[in-house]
C-alpha cells in the first residue's frame, strides 16, 4: 500500500503544472526549494529587470537569475492585464500559480486561468499585516508572534482565504533580518506540506479572513529610519530592529549620518530631567543617549564611509574616528 501511494504520489508530482510568480530573495528561496524537490516548474512570472545600487545599473530579480540556471522560461511584463500576456499564460495550460512577493497585482482573468487557482505564501499571520512589509511591522510594533499563512488568491491583495497558518514566536532578540530567515524555513516546509496535500485532495478547506482585525503593513521609506529621541527606548529599540538591514536606523551628527545596528532599551532613573538626545555616557563599549522615557543603550554603530563595528572595537581600533564625533558633540541632533 504504501508503495502504491508513493506511485501515486509521483505521478500527481510530474502531471501538476506550475507557474510560479515571485521577484525577491524570499521567493527564490521558495522556487529553490520547489526545483529542488522536482516539481515541474514551467514557467516563471518575475518584475521587469530594475536599476539598482548606487550605479542604478539594470539588475536581474534574484528569481529571475534562478531561472535562467535553471533553464526555466521566464515572462517579465509590467503588468497583467495585457490581453497578450492573457493569452500566453492561457497557452502554457498550468495547473496552478504559485505566488510569493511578485509586486504586481494578479487579476482575477489570470487566477481563473489555472483550474486549481492560485496560492499565496505570506509572512505574517492574516489578516494581520498585509502588504509588502509584514515582517519589519511585526517587529516595530512588538509582536509576540508572527508566522506564515498560506491563502487560496483573489483579486485583492492578501485577502483571500486561509488555507493553513504556520506560527513563529518572536523572541527578544529577533531583528528584521533572524526572522526572515526563520520565516523562510517555516514557509519552504508549509508550501511542500500544502502541494503534496493538493496532490491528492484537489481542493482546500478554507476559511474567510476577519477583515476587522487586518492591518497593512506599507513599505518603508530611507527617511523612516531617523530616530526620534523623543520616542521612548522600548520604541526605538524595536525600529533598529525591525529596519535592518534596510533602510536602516540612524542619527545625524554635523549633519553626518550615523547608523545603528545594535542597541538595546535600559531602565533609567534620575533627579534631573535630561532632554532626548542627550549622550549621558560614553564608556569603552557603550553609548547611553537619554530618550522619552529611559535611555537607548548602543553597542554597534556604522560611520560614514566605514563598516559596521563594534563601540569597543572603534575606540581601540580608531579612536580619532569616534573622538571627531562624540568627544566633541554630547547633543544628537533631533528629528
Amino acid at each position: 500500500m504504501k508503495k502504491y501511494i508513493k506511485q501515486l504520489y509521483l505521478y500527481n508530482k510530474k502531471k501538476l503544472k506550475i507557474v510560479f510568480a515571485g521577484t525577491p530573495n524570499f521567493a527564490y528561496i521558495h522556487l529553490k526549494k520547489l526545483i529542488k524537490e522536482q516539481y515541474k516548474i514551467i514557467t516563471v512570472i518575475t518584475k521587469p529587470d530594475q536599476p539598482a545600487g548606487r550605479g542604478l545599473n539594470i539588475q536581474k530579480s534574484p528569481v529571475k537569475i534562478l531561472a535562467e540556471k535553471n533553464k526555466i522560461p521566464i515572462l517579465q511584463p509590467s503588468n497583467l492585464t495585457n490581453k497578450n500576456i492573457v493569452k500566453i499564460i492561457k497557452k502554457l495550460k498550468a495547473d496552478i500559480i504559485i505566488v510569493i512577493a511578485y509586486g504586481i497585482i494578479i487579476p482575477k482573468k489570470i487566477l481563473n486561468i489555472f483550474p486549481l487557482g492560485g496560492i499565496n505564501i505570506h509572512p505574517s499571520l492574516l489578516p494581520k499585516w498585509r502588504g509588502p512589509a509584514p515582517i519589519q511591522w511585526a517587529i516595530l510594533k512588538g509582536d509576540k508572534k508572527t508566522g506564515i499563512t498560506i491563502i487560496q488568491m483573489n483579486e485583492f491583495i492578501d485577502k483571500g482565504k486561509i488555507i493553513c497558518v504556520f506560527k513563529c514566536k518572536i523572541k527578544k532578540k529577533d531583528t528584521n533580518g533572524t526572522l526572515y530567515k526563520k520565516l523562510s524555513i517555516i514557509g519552504k516546509k508549509a508550501l511542500i506540506y500544502i502541494l503534496n496535500k493538493l496532490l491528492f485532495l484537489k481542493k482546500m478547506t478554507n476559511e474567510k479572513q476577519n477583515i476587522k482585525k487586518q492591518k497593512y503593513a506599507k513599505k518603508f521609506k530611507k527617511t523612516d529610519g531617523k530616530i526620534n529621541w523623543n520616542d521612548e527606548a522600548e520604541k526605538i529599540e524595536r525600529q533598529i530592529k525591525a529596519l535592518q538591514p534596510w533602510p536602516g536606523s540612524y542619527f545625524k551628527i554635523k549633519n553626518k549620518i550615523i547608523k545603528i545596528w545594535k542597541a538595546k532599551a535600559s531602565k533609567y532613573n534620575s533627579d534631573k530631567k535630561i532632554e532626548p538626545g542627550k549622550i549621558i555616557l560614553i564608556n569603552k563599549n557603550e553609548i547611553h543617549v537619554q530618550t522619552k522615557k529611559d535611555v537607548i543603550i548602543i553597542t554597534e554603530l556604522q560611520f560614514p564611509g566605514y563598516k559596521i563595528t563594534a563601540i569597543k572595537k572603534i575606540q581601540k581600533e580608531n579612536k580619532r574616528l569616534f573622538e571627531k564625533y562624540f568627544q566633541i558633540n554630547y547633543k544628537i541632533k533631533k528629528k
